[in-house]
C-alpha cells in the first residue's frame, strides 16, 4: 500500500503526544511494509527505514513553513498517486478533501480529540481575566476569537464528511461524532494509542536515580506529560501535603512543561511543598524511561471536563506500565477501563486529592502491590497496546477503505 501521511513529521527529541504519535505510527506502517511518503524539516527522519520516502521541508517562521509545506505537498500530489492519504490534521483533511481526491484512492481521517473543547478548556481557564475587563478590544477579541472557534468547526466537519474512513482513538470520540456531527458509525474505527514497548520497558531503579542525581533512598511518584489544563496536575500538588505527612522524603518528579507550570510552581510554593516538587521541563523522549523506572508510583490526575465527554486514550498510561510501574489514575472512561483490565494501577474519583493521596499512599506502604500491579500492567501494555499492534489495526481501516 503506498500512503501518503499528510502532516510533518518532526525529529523524535521531544516528548511530546502529537509527535510521538506521528513518528511512532508512521515507522511501525513502514514495518508493514507499506511504502509511506512523510514532510520532515529533517530528511534524516526515520530514512533508516527502507519503506519511508521523505520529502523536505525548509524550516523557518511558521508562515514560511506553511507556505513551503504547502507547496511541497501540492507538488507531490499533483505529480503522483497514491493508494491512502492519511491526516490527523483538520485543515489538511479539508484540503485535501477538495484538491486531492483524484490523487488518492481512499482519504482516512484521524481524531484524538474534540479540538473546540480544548480551545474553550484553555480559555476558561486563563482567559477569565481578560474576558472580564469588558473594554472594547476584549470586545473585538472575543468576536474574533469566536468567529475562529465556529470556522475551526465547520472545517472539521467538512474534512470529517471527505473522509473515507476515520479512525478515533477513544469510543467516546465514535459517539460523539455521531451524535453531534452526524458521521455514521460504520464510517468509524476505534483504534487507540500505544506505546514503544522497546524503549519503554523495566530498568533497574537504582541505576536510573544515580543517572538522574537523584537521592537512592527517597520514594519517588512520577508524572509525565504536557502541563495542560485537562491533565489535573494540580491535584497531585495538592495531594502533597497528605503524602508528605506519612512520608516526608517523597519527592515528585513533573516531567514536561505547558501553560500550566507557572500556576503549578506558586501552588507548590502557597502550600509549602514546592522544595519536594522536581519541575524537570521538557524531556528528550528517549530519556522519559528513566525517570518512569527511577520512580515507585505513576500518576495521571486527569480533570473531568473534556476528557469525560470523549473518554482517554493517553500515551502516559501505556508507557508507565510498559515500564512496569503501578499508576494511580482519574476514574475516566478509558483510563479507568484499562486500570481494570490489566490490574495495574487504582483509579481514583477525578479532582479528589484526597483520593489521590490515598490511592498514592497505599502503594508508597506495600512494595508487594507495588511490584504486583506493576508486572500485571507490564504484561497488559506489552501484548495489546505496543504500536505495532496499534499500527496492524490503522493497517486494516486503511485497507478496508480501499475495499470500499
Amino acid at each position: 500500500m503506498k500512503m501518503l501521511f499528510l502532516d510533518i513529521v518532526w525529529p523524535l527529541y521531544l516528548a511530546d503526544g502529537s509527535l510521538i504519535h506521528r513518528h511512532e505510527l508512521v515507522s511501525n506502517l513502514a514495518e508493514l511494509e507499506n511504502e509511506v511518503h512523510i514532510f520532515t524539516t529533517d530528511s534524516s527522519t526515520l530514512s533508516h527505514l527502507d519503506n519511508i520516502r521523505c520529502h523536505y521541508v525548509r524550516p523557518g517562521s511558521l508562515l514560511a513553513l506553511t507556505i513551503n509545506y504547502f507547496r511541497n505537498s501540492a507538488g507531490l500530489v499533483s505529480s503522483e498517486t497514491f493508494d491512502v492519504l492519511y491526516t490527523r490534521n483538520p485543515n489538511f483533511g479539508f484540503l485535501a478533501g477538495i484538491f486531492c481526491r483524484s490523487r488518492c484512492k481512499a482519504l482516512v481521517y484521524e481524531l484524538n480529540g474534540i479540538p473546540e473543547d480544548e480551545t474553550s478548556l484553555i480559555k476558561s481557564r486563563h482567559g477569565e481575566a481578560q474576558s472580564l475587563q469588558g473594554n472594547r478590544k476584549g470586545s473585538f477579541s472575543g468576536y474574533f476569537s469566536s468567529a475562529k472557534s465556529r470556522l475551526k468547526v465547520l472545517v472539521l466537519k467538512k474534512a470529517l464528511g471527505f473522509s473515507d474512513k476515520i479512525i478515533a482513538v477513544t469510543p467516546g470520540i465514535k459517539e460523539n461524532l455521531e451524535s453531534v456531527y452526524g458521521i455514521p458509525g460504520e464510517k468509524i474505527t476505534v483504534v487507540p494509542n500505544g506505546a514503544n514497548t522497546t524503549m519503554f520497558k523495566p530498568l533497574e531503579p537504582g541505576s536510573c536515580r544515580k543517572e538522574l542525581g537523584l537521592d537512592p533512598g527517597s520514594p519517588y511518584v512520577c508524572f509525565v506529560g504536557n502541563l495542560a489544563p485537562w491533565q489535573g496536575v494540580e491535584y497531585l500538588v495538592q495531594a502533597a501535603p497528605s503524602i508528605l505527612s506519612r512520608y516526608p522524603d517523597c519527592r515528585f518528579l513533573i516531567v514536561g512543561d505547558g501553560v500550566m507550570k507557572n500556576e503549578l510552581l506558586n501552588l507548590s510554593r502557597d502550600l509549602g511543598v514546592d522544595g519536594r516538587f522536581i519541575f524537570t521541563g521538557v524531556v528528550p523522549y528517549d530519556r522519559v524511561p528513566v525517570y518512569i523506572n527511577a520512580s515507585d508510583v505513576c500518576a495521571a490526575p486527569f480533570i473531568l471536563a473534556r476528557n469525560a465527554k470523549i473518554g482517554l486514550s493517553p500515551l502516559k498510561l501505556y508507557e508507565y506500565m510498559a515500564c512496569g510501574k503501578p499508576v494511580v489514575a482519574s476514574a475516566i472512561s478509558g483510563v479507568a477501563d484499562a486500570l481494570k483490565a490489566s490490574e495495574g494501577g487504582f483509579s481514583v474519583p477525578p479532582e479528589n486529592h484526597e483520593a489521590l493521596a490515598k490511592a498514592i499512599l497505599k502503594l508508597l506502604e506495600n512494595r508487594e502491590l507495588r511490584e504486583k500491579m506493576g508486572s500485571k500492567g507490564l504484561s497488559y501494555v506489552t501484548e495489546n497496546y505496543s504500536w505495532y499492534s496499534v499500527a496492524k489495526k490503522v493497517d486494516r481501516v486503511c485497507k478496508s477503505g480501499l475495499k470500499d
